[in-house]
């Protein structure tokens, strides 16, 4: 397994980035469990499930965009990589039809399906273990922000 040291030399912005990408999903959580207006609540969680249906679609952008560029590997990989790729975002459409509750539940699955997907064909590809644990932060923080969400929901309806 070959690392390109141009990646690893960009891991200090995918790590802004990345966590910096978590704020959304902390602050709509908080807002959706925490607000006292029901109204305002609700707004929150709809816009957690919008984020999020947002960012698993962009993570199976991804496997499209590294699919595309990993001509040098085997045809089977890139395959899997190519019919992965739109699953996020059928599976987060799909969400927007279930009540609340259930759809951010639906959405932190599929973040969990994502990362196990990315681990699994991705490591083959050479991406660096500082990459694998940056993902493994990032998927949870996403996973315990739809589940608080979830949890706000519920409280909204129950």
């Amino acid at each position: 397994m070959t690392t390109d040291p141009r990646l690893t030399s960009l891991l200090p912005l995918l790590r802004w980035l990345g966590y910096g990408g978590l704020i959304p999903f902390a602050a709509l959580a908080a807002g959706g469990l925490l607000l006292r207006d029901p109204a305002s609540r609700a707004q929150c969680l709809l816009l957690l499930q919008v984020y999020g249906l947002s960012i698993i679609s962009f993570v199976g952008a991804v496997s499209w965009g590294i699919a595309l560029m990993a001509s040098q590997h085997a045809d089977s990989l890139r395959r899997r990589l190519f019919v992965w790729s739109v699953v996020p975002s059928l599976v987060g459409c799909a969400s927007f039809l279930m009540p609340p509750a259930a759809g951010c539940l639906l959405l932190a699955a599929t973040a969990a399906l994502a990362f196990i997907v990315d681990v699994r064909h991705l490591a083959a590809l050479g991406l660096p273990a500082e990459w694998r644990r940056l993902r493994l932060h990032l998927t949870a923080g996403v996973i315990v922000s739809l589940i608080a969400g979830a949890q706000a929901a519920r409280g909204l309806t129950g």
